[in-house]
């Protein structure tokens, strides 16, 4: 592990990098499948040959390699991210052909476990962003990797002034740090590039999103949504667990398409729904601790319930998940407003104990 801590070299991009590359992987999967419901899932089979279009994910994987491995600018490893992404979603999207005896691509499961996939790349991904902090030598190489665009005359004032405050928290006694500070500060720097397409999309959808959730109708709404996604579970656990008792009838004759998925599914909607109880009960003595306990219920229905529904319902689970992560962005932002509300109440008592407690002259 030692040695592998040395080899390995965090870099300071890598977080927009993966970032990149799990978009992508989820556009490819998406628009791979969108494309060929909308076309009738054409086949491309010359003669007796059929060419799955894993193999334009593996291309394009490889093609993502050689970039990585013979270009070192910043823009070839922002290249290799998408590529890379987009290969990796047309490779994955055929997982039913390799899990299967008889080669389905539509074997039902499949969506799932591609789901899956791509919850344990997220925390992957998770891991390696959210490590601590960078090492001395780290920042130094980091320093040393946006300095290489002064060769290149492509340095402009932020990734400059980047670069330098990574210098800052490096030794300056070490020549190599004295170096690259006068290097930075004797280069003159050119305009800030536009961003590109995948930046001001990026962009954009925080803006909306700032808007939006600074309106009292649209949180409320999201929250109301929330809240009888949350409560529809325990009236259909509640009326199962009557059809039981009332009937005294295997609940397999009353819902003959009821399946062991189904079940699960439901028992994990249900924990996350006792979560949400929970919280309505905390919200009148702390609101930080209710939309966390929200915030909680929420990442089981992404990360359990949307499990089940995608083996059960395509369609359906893309729409949930889609209003699950709307879900989740309003209460992170409002867990963030309550942190602050709860940061300015403290300095106010603090300062109104500390006038109390002066001394009167």
């Amino acid at each position: 592990m030692k040695l592998l801590n040395r080899r390995l070299v965090r870099r300071l991009e890598g977080q927009n990098l993966l970032e990149i590359f799990f978009v992508t992987a989820v556009a490819s999967v998406l628009g791979i499948r969108f494309f060929l419901a909308l076309t009738g899932y054409p086949r491309l089979s010359p003669g007796n040959l059929h060419i799955a279009h894993v193999l334009l994910g593996g291309a394009l994987m490889m093609l993502a390699l050689v970039i990585t491995l013979g270009y070192i600018n910043k823009s070839a490893y922002y290249l290799a991210a998408t590529i890379g992404g987009f290969g990796f979603g047309a490779f994955i999207d055929e997982l039913g052909k390799f899990i299967t005896g008889d080669n389905n691509y539509f074997y039902q499961p499949t969506v799932a476990l591609i789901y899956i996939t791509f919850i344990l790349l997220y925390f992957g991904i998770e891991i390696v962003v959210r490590r601590p902090l960078l090492s001395d030598q780290e920042r130094l190489i980091n320093a040393l990797e946006i300095a290489k665009e002064v060769v290149l005359e492509d340095l402009d004032h932020r990734e400059r002034r980047r670069a330098l405050d990574l210098l800052k928290e490096c030794s300056p006694s070490d020549p190599v740090t004295r170096a690259l500070r006068e290097l930075l500060y004797a280069t003159d720097s050119v305009p800030v590039p536009r961003p590109d397409i995948y930046t001001t999309v990026k962009i954009h959808g925080r803006r909306l999103y700032r808007r939006l959730v600074q309106r009292a109708w649209f949180v409320k709404a999201v929250i109301a949504f929330f809240l009888l996604q949350s409560f529809f579970a325990l009236a259909l656990d509640f009326f199962l667990l009557y059809a039981k008792l009332r009937w005294r009838a295997n609940l397999h004759t009353i819902f003959p398409t009821l399946s062991v998925s189904d079940l699960a599914g439901l028992a994990s909607a249900t924990v996350a729904a006792i979560i949400v109880i929970v919280g309505v009960m905390k919200i009148r003595s702390s609101k930080l601790q209710a939309y966390r306990l929200f915030k909680d219920a929420v990442l089981v229905q992404i990360f359990l319930v949307q499990v089940f529904l995608f083996y059960r319902a395509q369609l359906l689970a893309l729409l949930g998940l889609a209003g699950n992560i709307c879900v989740l962005l309003v209460l992170y932002y409002m867990i963030r407003q309550e942190k602050a509300a709860q940061g300015v109440c403290a300095q106010t008592h603090q300062s109104l104990a500390s006038v109390g407690t002066a001394p009167s002259r």
